[in-house]
């Protein structure tokens, strides 16, 4: 089977999926904790997740992003914010999938960083996740030295 844009897209829920096995069982002090005060707390992370799906979707299908206003998020709920997640993602995905669904993925597009291919573009998109999920693991275990982080991210026991 040739990889196609479904391909992509089940790559893209993959990532996120990962992102969202580190933030299960989080404690309520570990959502505004922070190792530095530049850093971004889960909390902040969980919203610069959702300006990103929200950012990604503008470029792609604007070339640029004119109203930063328009897709930062400032809720600080963290059950509205899992929502919020879940609907740019759920958007993020249909809007590459239908946008995307004939075009090779080795065809140019502007993007953040200027002309690239498609699917690195995506790909690019997705590596938040997994740069996030990891400063998630560095909080969680700064702030729990029992979190066991192999067993919580990986073990399919569960």
């Amino acid at each position: 089977m040739a990889h196609d844009i479904e391909c992509i897209v089940e790559g893209i829920r993959e990532s996120r999926r990962f992102f969202l096995r580190h933030i299960e069982d989080v404690r309520e002090d570990q959502w505004d904790w922070k190792p530095y005060p530049e850093c971004k707390s889960i909390r902040e992370t969980l919203a610069h997740l959702v300006t990103d799906d929200r950012a990604s979707i503008a470029m792609l299908r604007d070339g640029s992003i004119t109203d930063w206003d328009a897709v930062e998020v400032h809720e600080t709920d963290v059950p509205k914010l899992l929502d919020l997640l879940n609907q740019s993602h759920e958007e993020y995905c249909a809007f590459v999938r239908d946008r995307y669904a004939d075009t090779p993925l080795d065809t140019e597009i502007d993007f953040f960083t200027g002309k690239t291919k498609l699917g690195l573009a995506i790909a690019g998109i997705s590596s938040e996740d997994h740069y996030h999920a990891g400063q998630i693991a560095f909080i969680r275990m700064a702030t729990d030295p029992e979190w066991d982080y192999y067993q919580a991210i990986y073990d399919s026991s569960e």
